[in-house]
């Protein structure tokens, strides 16, 4: 019997990809309103509000989405293959699709009013951060859960991407307060904006690729593939 060859199955173009889709969209986002004098890209104008990362329901908004539920969903297939730690696996799953859902339905946004409550800034708008401390640190446990199972480069990815992601949606979320409380709304608060948003993709992106790293994949001569975990990733 003449064995099965088997060819292992490179995603790093794919990421490439996903990574450069994420740039554009920063980039559109600053340079259309930059570059365009138009009452559509200008202002509230209907092509500048449809890429803008501030807004939300609008193409930056969807990518976001989209990328969390691709990781999730990826996580999940990880932890069904996975011959231990599966509980890990499930929960950073879970815990990416609330996030997707939280993008796509701005629900961190609502937690204003709670943080109203709490307490009483003269100046900073983000009351929403004071009950979102607990709710990142809820997101860092569940996420730091899997980290610490891995070994190697599949774990510093893990690390990388949940210390980016928590970073840019808190830390840049900070710094944006602290410059609207000093009236700063020019180039220096546009900067700190985009990077949030492409803060938080690319750490997304480096969970996904956590997933990736830890499953092996392989096509056969007749072009079906075979999905493995790998042991040691």
């Amino acid at each position: 019997m003449v064995a099965q060859i088997e060819t292992p199955v490179r995603l790093r173009r794919v990421g490439w990809w996903l990574l450069g889709v994420s740039v554009t969209l920063s980039f559109l986002s600053m340079a259309i309103p930059a570059l365009i004098d138009h009452p559509l890209t200008t202002e509230r104008g209907e092509i500048r509000v449809y890429f803008d990362v501030f807004s939300e329901g609008n193409l930056p908004t969807w990518w976001s989405t989209a990328l969390l539920a691709l990781t999730a969903v990826t996580h999940a297939v990880t932890g069904v293959l996975a011959p231990r730690f599966k509980f890990a696996w499930f929960v950073s799953a879970a815990v990416l699709a609330a996030l997707s859902l939280d993008d796509h339905t701005s629900l961190h946004e609502r937690l204003e009013r709670v943080g109203q409550s709490w307490v009483t800034f003269e100046r900073f708008p983000g009351y929403w951060l004071v009950p979102g401390i607990f709710a990142g640190l809820a997101v860092a446990a569940a996420l730091g859960l899997l980290a610490v199972k891995l070994t190697g480069v599949t774990r510093w990815c893990m690390v990388a991407g949940l210390a980016l992601l928590l970073g840019s949606a808190m830390g840049m979320e900070f710094v944006q307060g602290l410059l609207v409380a000093e009236g700063e709304s020019g180039p220096l608060y546009v900067l700190v904006l985009h990077a949030e948003e492409l803060g938080e993709n690319i750490g997304v992106l480096l969970m996904l690729t956590a997933a990736i790293r830890s499953l092996a994949i392989t096509r056969d001569a007749d072009g079906r593939l075979s999905v493995g975990y790998v042991t040691q990733p």
